[in-house]
């Protein structure tokens, strides 16, 4: 149980810094190299408060983070 409420307790810390590289970025092209919905990414960088899943958090980093970009 304390793995889950360590991946829980890390979600806000990895969204903000999902949030931080989208700020230059072309949300519809995020979208499209994630293959998350335009609103879904649009509502990550501009702040909603809505929770996100773990896998849509995951493509998000791949997507930021993994590929060099």
């Amino acid at each position: 149980m304390s793995e889950v409420t360590s991946v829980r307790d890390t979600i806000p810390d990895r969204i903000a810094r999902i949030r931080i590289a989208l700020k230059d970025r072309v949300l519809s092209r995020v979208a499209e190299g994630t293959e998350l919905h335009a609103n879904t990414v649009r509502n990550i960088a501009k702040g909603s408060e809505q929770m996100f899943s773990l896998p849509t958090i995951e493509k998000l980093e791949n997507y930021l983070f993994s590929r060099g970009a």
